[in-house]
C-alpha cells in the first residue's frame, strides 16, 4: 500500500467515525436542545404581558 492510499484510507475512518458521534453526540443535542427551551420559556413567561395574558386564559379554563 503506498503512502498516499494509506492517507486516504485513514481520512475515510476519521470522517466516518467523527460523522457517526457528531461534535456533541446524541445526548449533547438534546441536552443543548433542552437548555435552549428552558432559557426560552423563563424569557417568554417572565414578560409582565405575557404572564397577564396567560392567567386570564388559565382562568377561562379553571373558571
Amino acid at each position: 500500500m503506498s503512502k498516499a492510499d494509506q492517507i486516504i484510507a485513514s481520512n475515510a475512518r476519521g470522517s466516518r467515525s467523527r460523522r457517526k458521534s457528531g461534535f456533541l453526540g446524541q445526548r449533547g443535542r438534546v441536552a443543548l436542545l433542552t437548555l435552549t427551551m428552558l432559557l426560552m420559556l423563563f424569557v417568554f413567561f417572565t414578560q409582565p404581558d405575557v404572564r397577564a395574558a396567560f392567567e386570564s386564559w388559565a382562568s377561562l379554563i379553571t373558571g
